[in-house]
């Protein structure tokens, strides 16, 4: 017994000598100990995973803390910086780049065959090549009626709520609006999201209430892996709010089998889709994965989820501070008016875009959006590099969040003012490369040039031909929690509706 004794007092002394002299080295001895920050991050992934899961995606909002308190550069994790210097962050993500994304956090989405979650610079370029002719400017502008109808649908549901007797929910209908145009777009199907109820629609609701779980999927892959594998059919009990994602996952699957079975159902369909593209044969791509149903389904989910919440997340924060601010709104109704006198008669996606008031009070939308709110992690490589005038060794994760780029007040001064006029002065074109709602570089976002078709089309009507008056609005309608993208804690964004009188 006494011998018993003694070996698990040495065991345990063992074990407590090498944590120690771990946490020593990993304090003092990593090559990135020179770097300010808490050391409890330093030690253990455990810090941002309180932060992310305990604290409800309260990582972003930290770092904003973190960096008043530390500087430019802090280390937050045992191998990785991140930074609130501007310049860094073309550094990081811009043109010429060759630093590849890091595999833990992109594969929390389950979308791993996606071009979004590809880590090879090489295979992800042949990959966007292929997809990106489908989301071109010349692509989305012979497919604006497309969009354009979708957005018809949206003011002719709003105007349901005529007269003003109940206000209507402008964070689901935006929403709506931006995932029933991504999938017409994209696959010439409807999600029929703008005939939901109150635009309560399954598909919405889902993703409001699973995505909180791709930050347990990143810090516990395990729970991913059991909960990945359990069939469907146990998944929507177990889980009823999945039911919504799982249809979709049904639908999309059942598309795709009807295709590969026969490649000619493609001619039916009423315009291009993104199957066209994949379907395409590529002779001299290697690259190229063989044509299989998983791959078509992980992009095809991606870029559904994608579609539908940036631009439907900025149309809510647009709507907002247009209508708490008189100046705003009386400036833009009579920019639309005059470019736009017959409201029965639809603008189209360049008359809008010539609007230069319109264009400011949509970059400053997307400035106080943000677009995706995670900062996105990538490893420096292949060789050591210099961000903010720093040499970063290779394999250091690196990364710089939207947010803290557009609430810089050196660059934007007064951050959370909104403020169209900022991208009207004269020196405004230098504020563009830190508009960095779509990300930027090689792995900037594939349907940037649709969702500035979408933001023009919706913002220009829905204020040309709706009268929207705020419903008890408050800051907590556009505040968010940080899970990739954001999510809306609060009350929704509401608003009574009426007919423009011109």
């Amino acid at each position: 017994m006494f011998a018993f004794n003694a070996l698990t007092v040495f065991a345990s002394l063992s074990l407590l000598a090498v944590t120690l002299s771990q946490a020593w080295k990993r304090l003092y001895y990593h090559s990135l100990s020179r770097y300010p920050g808490p050391r409890l991050a330093a030690l253990t992934s455990w810090y941002r995973a309180y932060y992310d899961i305990v604290k409800d995606g309260g990582w972003s909002e930290h770092l904003e803390h973190l960096h008043n308190r530390y500087g430019t550069i802090i280390r937050v994790g045992l191998n990785e910086l991140h930074f609130s210097d501007p310049r860094a962050y073309n550094e990081i993500y811009g043109i010429g780049t060759r630093h590849i994304k890091q595999p833990q956090m992109y594969s929390c989405f389950s979308t791993d065959k996606s071009v979004f979650a590809m880590f090879d610079h090489h295979e992800v370029m042949q990959r966007r090549n292929l997809i990106g002719p489908f989301f071109s400017r010349r692509a989305i502008l012979n497919l604006e009626k497309t969009v354009q109808t979708k957005i018809d649908l949206l003011v002719s549901r709003l105007l349901e709520y005529t007269p003003r007797k109940q206000s209507a929910n402008l964070d689901l209908a935006f929403r709506a609006t931006s995932l029933e145009v991504i999938t017409s777009y994209c696959f010439a199907k409807s999600s029929n999201a703008l005939d939901s109820e109150n635009f309560q629609n399954e598909i919405l609701i889902a993703i409001d209430q699973t995505l909180p779980m791709i930050w347990v999927f990143k810090h516990f892959p395990l729970i991913k892996r059991i909960l990945l594998g359990i069939p469907e059919c146990f998944a929507s009990v177990l889980k009823p709010s999945t039911t919504g994602i799982l249809e979709q996952r049904r639908q999309m699957g059942s598309q795709i089998d009807e295709i590969l079975k026969d490649p000619t159902s493609l001619h039916s369909v009423d315009h291009e889709t993104i199957y066209h593209h994949f379907l395409t044969p590529q002779p001299d791509n290697e690259r190229l994965p063989p044509i299989n149903r998983d791959w078509l389904l992980d992009e095809g989910l991606y870029l559904r989820f994608a579609g539908s919440d940036t631009v439907g997340n900025t149309c809510t924060v647009a709507a907002y501070y247009i209508l708490n601010n008189k100046h705003v709104h009386r400036k833009l109704f009579k920019t639309l008016v005059e470019a736009w006198p017959d409201k029965d008669t639809p603008a189209s996606y360049e008359t809008l875009e010539r609007l230069s008031y319109l264009t400011a009070v949509i970059k400053e939308s997307l400035r106080m959006a943000h677009g995706v709110v995670s900062p996105l992690p990538r490893i420096v490589g292949p060789s050591d590099a210099e961000i903010s005038g720093e040499v970063i060794p290779a394999g250091t994760v690196v990364s710089m969040g939207a947010p803290i780029v557009h609430r810089n007040p050196e660059i934007f001064p007064d951050p959370l003012r909104f403020e169209p006029e900022r991208w009207l002065k004269d020196d405004s074109a230098e504020l563009e490369k830190y508009l960095v709602a779509f990300s930027k570089g090689p792995r900037g976002c594939l349907g940037i040039n649709l969702a500035w078709c979408e933001l023009y089309l919706i913002i220009g009507t829905v204020f040309r031909k709706l009268d929207l008056t705020p419903d008890n609005p408050s800051i907590e309608n556009v505040s968010f929690r940080e899970y990739f993208v954001p999510i809306h804690r609060g009350r929704h964004f509401h608003a009574f509706v009426a007919p423009t009188s011109q």
